[in-house]
């Protein structure tokens, strides 16, 4: 049989549940997941391997209204992933009715020309699935369409053989060991965003960028990361420091668990707050934060 290989683009409005997809499908977590919308803020890129053959998942940030430029950089970035793909895949949530940009998504699939196929995700939040994909299978000209449950894992291996059947044939884009195309201080960076997103109040999650300042094997077992967060006033400061540092320790306990996991050993993190405001308005400050201009 004929290997089949291709990139995939997996777009939906925010909080649909499309990193969780990902992850799902993969089998391990490549993309931070919380329950706050705008979570996912960079392209990235999981890679599955399978004997039949390789699907390149490049998952988006969630198309929004924009508000600053760093939500037109995450609207962009998932824009033009939609041209660079052989097939998209809108992923919609089936627990509620279509929302506008919901509908702006399919519009935007639908002027492109490009094969799309429809994802009706968290399945397992409904008694009955069936009718629920009705009012987003008239949004667009979808070619295929799957109900799946990310966060249960369920139809998701099916819904996987089916996209690699609608692949054009080819030859591998990454080698057997590649999972993903991110960095390790990315993944270190956004493991610490991701608790933070998870444990503060609504007014600092969207002002919170991290980026790693050092990073080094203090001995054979124990790793050393300084972290720096930053956050746009004051006031989110000391929110994310908390009442005598409790916060940050927090923060720090949950994301120094994974990062131990991830790493196999110990790992010492050192995590600093600092005040930049207005970062995701500044040019500057973006491209320092690893939200630069998508190139074209």
């Amino acid at each position: 049989m004929a290997f089949k290989s291709g990139y995939i683009a997996l777009i939906g409005r925010p909080n649909v549940g499309k990193s969780t997809l990902l992850n799902a499908i993969l089998g391990r977590k490549v993309a931070i997941t919380t329950a706050k919308p705008q979570t996912t803020r960079n392209r990235i890129q999981g890679v599955l391997h399978d004997p039949s053959g390789q699907i390149v998942f490049v998952d988006t940030p969630g198309i929004h209204q924009p508000r600053t430029k760093l939500d037109e950089r995450m609207v962009m970035t998932a824009e033009r992933a939609l041209k660079e793909v052989d097939l998209i895949a809108h992923v919609v949530d089936i627990s509620k009715p279509p929302r506008p940009e919901d509908i702006a998504i399919a519009q935007l699939i639908a002027r492109l020309h490009h094969d799309a196929v429809l994802v009706g995700n968290k399945s397992d939040l409904v008694e009955q699935t069936k009718g629920r994909l009705d009012p987003y299978r008239a949004l667009a000209p979808y070619v295929e369409e799957f109900v799946v449950s990310a966060q249960n894992e369920q139809g998701i291996e099916a819904m996987v053989q089916a996209l690699l059947a609608m692949l054009p044939e080819g030859l591998p884009y990454f080698p057997d060991d590649t999972v993903t195309d991110q960095t390790e201080d990315f993944y270190i960076a956004e493991v610490i965003r991701e608790k933070i997103l998870e444990e503060t109040r609504d007014e600092v999650p969207h002002s919170v960028a991290v980026t790693i300042e050092e990073k080094i094997q203090r001995t054979p077992t124990l790793m050393y990361i300084r972290a720096a967060i930053y956050v746009e006033r004051d006031t989110q400061k000391a929110i994310l420091i908390g009442n005598q540092g409790q916060m940050l320790k927090r923060i720090g306990f949950l994301a120094r668990k994974d990062l131990e996991e991830y790493y196999g050993q110990k790992v010492y993190l050192d995590l600093w707050v600092k005040v930049r405001g207005h970062w995701r308005d500044q040019e500057a400050w973006l491209k320092r934060l690893g939200y630069a201009q998508p190139e074209g």
